[in-house]
Parts: C-alpha cells; structure tokens; sequence
C-alpha cells in the first residue's frame, strides 16, 4: 500500500530523515519507534504532504504523492492524527467530526450521519452533542481519531494517540485501534512511546535513530535487537521483558 523509498529532509544543516526506506502492506499495521527526535513526526509529515522530501520519493497503491498538497493526499485515503490535540474546541464533537466528514459529501445531512456513525464507533456518543472543549485527555484523543475516521482513510498514520493516557485508557485504546483494522480495514502506520502498547499492536516494528531507519522487524525480534536496545530500548526493557 505504501512504499518509502530513500526518503530523505534537511532542515539548514540538520538531516531529520536520512535514506529511510520501508514497504507497508495494505492491512498491517507498522509500528514506528525511536527516541525524542529521531525524526518520526517528520517522516508523518512528508508522508501526509505537510512536508516535501529533499530526495527519494513516496508510493501509495503505485502512485507517487510528492508534491502534492496535504488535502489532496487526504482525498486519496490518507488519513493522520496529531501528536498535539487541538479539536474545534467551541464546536461540539458531532460537529468536529463532520468537518472531516465533508472531504467525501457536500451534503451536511450526509455529513453528519457519517459523523455521528464514527463517534459511536470511537464510543464517544454520549458527548455527541457537547462541546470538545469539555473533555478528557482520553477522550479528546478519540475525537482526534474520529475526525481521521470521517475522511474514510485506507492509510491511517497515528501520532502517540496514547500520549498522556493512564495504563487502562492505553489498553482501551490499543483494543480501538484493532477495532480499525479489523472492522474498517484501515491500513495502520502507528508512532508511540509505550512500548506494550506498540509490541501488541504491530504486525511489525520500525526504528528510527538520528533520522535513520536502524532495524525493521517483528515484535519479538525488534525487542531483542542489540542495536535497539542500546538506541532506544534500553537493557531495563530488556531485561523486564525477560
């Protein structure tokens, strides 16, 4: 579905992404983990259109998306959340969602069945008709989800949507991302620091270090990965793994 070929950015003398390369099949889901900084949010942003790549170039379904616009890469079926949440804070949740909505319709009437379909999806009904601003952490990371969801993403490319979530809100959360996949057939390119969370979730697992692609792999081998460990993980994960 998705194909990153030697992408590279630069900001002035700072190389953010350096060479990476990956494949993502259409149905996986791809974890991406690596240290504050190691270049992860600006791979979400060349990928998302935010950002053009200094060199190498990006495939989806065949089809190259550089250079095209965020919105037209959104029109194309991908999707993405962010790392900081900032609903329409005076609107209600319905009302955020169906600003997503609208990529596929013109029809408000249309816009917010869909709308109100994918805030019961993301269990969020019974602040359907509330304003964002009065929820919780939790519940505004659904929301961020919901509004990704509306625009009807093949590619869904998530941004620590479990940032600031405590353990059980994290649990719930990877149990709605499985729900993506399997009931929505989303394709999933997750970034996340809580290490159970990404190890349960992925069908593979990708690490960036100084903007360098340093292992991809399953879980379980990823985990154990000497060049990880001293990157990333550290010999703590390793041995509270053991």
């Amino acid at each position: 579905m998705l194909k990153v070929e030697r992408v590279t950015k630069r900001f002035g003398g700072l190389t953010a992404v350096s060479n990476v390369s990956f494949e993502l099949a259409e149905g996986e889901v791809l974890g991406l983990i690596g240290p504050n900084g190691a270049g992860k949010t600006t791979l979400f942003n060349i990928i998302s259109g935010t950002y053009m790549p200094d060199s190498g170039q990006i495939l989806f379904q065949g089809k190259g998306i550089g250079g095209k616009a965020p919105h037209q890469i959104c029109q194309m079926g991908i999707g993405r959340t962010f790392q900081i949440v900032k609903p329409f804070a005076q609107l209600s949740v319905v009302d955020n969602v169906k600003v997503g909505a609208f990529l596929r319709t013109n029809s408000s009437h249309e816009a917010e069945q869909k709308a109100r379909e994918v805030v019961t999806f993301v269990d969020l009904k019974k602040y359907a008709d509330t304003p964002a601003r009065s929820l919780t952490t939790s519940g505004r990371k659904r929301l961020e989800l919901a509004r990704a969801l509306a625009t009807e993403p093949k590619l869904l490319l998530l941004d620590e949507v479990m940032a600031g979530l405590t353990p059980t809100e994290s649990l719930e959360m990877v149990k709605l991302i499985r729900q993506i996949r399997a009931e929505r057939g989303v394709t999933l390119l997750v970034i996340e620091h809580v290490m159970k969370a990404i190890m349960a979730l992925s069908d593979r697992v990708a690490v960036l270090h100084h903007g360098e692609l340093i292992a991809i792999d399953q879980p379980a081998a990823i985990a154990s990965d000497p060049k990880v460990i001293e990157a990333y993980l550290g010999k703590e994960y390793r041995f509270a793994e053991n």
